[in-house]
């Protein structure tokens, strides 16, 4: 089964033309997944990263959808109107602006790594069919919605971490005196060579 879908989403070794010499070219599956794997781990290291994501994104961002669960549990509903509507509408909201932004980044500074612009393309298109299919009230069950919701805007939330894994701006800076130990230039350094003889 394994050997057929690869064969079918050509993640296989592709042969390139014989005439030109060329090694055999690896289809993009392990790449994208290698590159998503970093992009999720490596930001982890950064505190600066961490806080702005969980300030905001996480929080800031998510401003409507923290009112609106408010309301849901510590305000006494409307009883004449559906109680989880403005929270779904809260969420239905998220997912777009959220996803939109970051996978239009992805697609947008990434030019050279075609995979991953083309998987921010799908999750865009995804998201965004998935939020507005949970939009109507009576089409879709309220626990189904909210459910569905909830994994969709953690999704939009993992493609802004995706997106901006890899700015500089986010990440702490390197010290850059690390690799001569944190010492000027004018400060003799420790230790002594004259035990050598020449």
């Amino acid at each position: 089964m394994k050997k057929l879908l690869c064969k079918l989403l050509r993640c296989e070794s592709l042969s390139v033309d014989e005439s030109d010499g060329l090694r055999k070219k690896q289809g993009s599956w392990r790449s994208l997944y290698k590159e998503l794997r970093e992009r999720t781990l490596d930001p982890f290291g950064h505190f600066s990263f961490v806080a702005y994501f969980f300030i905001a994104v996480f929080a800031v961002s998510g401003a409507g959808v923290w009112l609106e669960i408010y309301n849901f549990f510590l305000v006494q509903p409307d009883l004449t109107s559906e109680p989880t509507a403005p929270l779904r509408t809260a969420i239905v909201t998220l997912i777009p602006a959220l996803a939109g932004s970051a996978t239009l980044q992805v697609i947008w500074a990434e030019s050279s790594k075609k995979s991953l612009r083309a998987f921010a393309a799908l999750i865009l298109f995804v998201l965004t069919f998935v939020s507005l299919a949970i939009a109507p009230t009576k089409a879709v069950p309220k626990e189904i919605a909210l459910a569905i919701g909830g994994v969709a805007a953690f999704i939009a939330m993992w493609m802004w971490w995706i997106a901006n894994a890899k700015q500089q701006d986010f990440l702490d800076p390197l010290d850059p005196d690390a690799p001569v130990g944190k010492k000027g230039l004018d400060e003799k350094l420790s230790g002594s060579l004259d035990e050598f003889k020449i």
